[in-house]
């Protein structure tokens, strides 16, 4: 199994808030399809939850090798595994309810919109989709930079959970993308150039993303350990003081990739 799945299997919260949706969107008999299924857990809680028939759709052949012993192990035969490109997958019929949790922080990396857009043609009139919608956020922050002694303006997960490495927002949080999954997608463009007002002074170093994730009961989802952490993208430092004014660009195509990413700073 690779390693990024079996992360995603240790996150307790991550996985406990997909198993309550899980268990609010499938009802008895249901078919349901799990894009990206990984170590096969979120399709192993459809099942038991009631569905009468689970595609567990996974690209990577390390983890297709284990998940058909792990399925059987634990007595669901209504899974069926399908080795397929999730961007590209045919389903054999229709189905209730998707469960596709292939997402990265902002949707930068990961291939949720075009897999998307792929399953939503095969989702039935009145289905449901487990994982909503994403909201994005941008501010400007004061981020630790040093460590061991050494300058490091890198572009990085902020692990928050740990402390010494939150960083401190100098502006006002700002939502700058919305992405409803259960719609098709068809502007994957993200272009933001905003003025922020300086709320408290400091320095200025760098540029934080974080996410925001919705089920289909209304719930909603930060980070953990294996999901979303907020990204830190370094810009040249600056001291600022409250009530100043700066300019914040960012732009990138989802599920682009990082080589697409652009950002920068401008104090005003």
């Amino acid at each position: 199994m690779t390693e990024g799945a079996f992360n995603c299997l240790l996150d307790q919260q991550r996985t406990r808030a997909f198993v309550r949706a899980i268990k609010q969107a499938v009802r008895p008999g249901d078919v349901v399809a799990d894009i990206g299924a990984g170590t096969g857990v979120l399709s192993m809680v459809a099942a038991k939850a009631g569905a009468g028939k689970v595609y567990a759709v996974e690209a990577d052949a390390r983890n297709v090798q284990t998940l058909q012993s792990t399925f059987s192990s634990n007595g669901l035969g209504q899974i069926e595994i399908l080795h397929a490109d999730a961007t590209k997958c045919k389903f054999p019929q229709k189905v209730d309810v998707i469960i596709c949790e292939m997402v990265a922080t902002a949707l930068i990396e990961e291939l949720q919109v075009p897999a998307m857009n792929n399953a939503l043609p095969y989702l039935k009139k009145g289905g449901r989709v487990v994982l909503r919608r994403m909201r994005n956020y941008v501010e400007l922050v004061s981020s630790r930079d040093r460590f061991h002694g050494f300058f490091f303006p890198i572009f990085r997960y902020e692990y928050s959970d740990f402390p010494e490495l939150r960083s401190t927002s100098l502006v006002e949080k700002r939502l700058y993308a919305t992405i409803d999954f259960a719609h098709k997608v068809h502007d994957t463009s993200i272009k933001f150039n905003k003025r922020f007002k300086v709320k408290r002074e400091g320095y200025a170093n760098a540029i934080r993303i974080s996410s925001e994730t919705e089920f289909w009961d209304g719930t909603r989802f930060n980070h953990s350990f294996a999901y979303s952490f907020p990204v830190i993208l370094p810009v040249e430092p600056v001291f600022v003081k409250r009530g100043d004014f700066v300019n914040l660009n960012l732009s990138y195509k989802l599920c682009g990739g990082v080589e697409l990413l652009r950002w920068g700073v401008k104090l005003l």
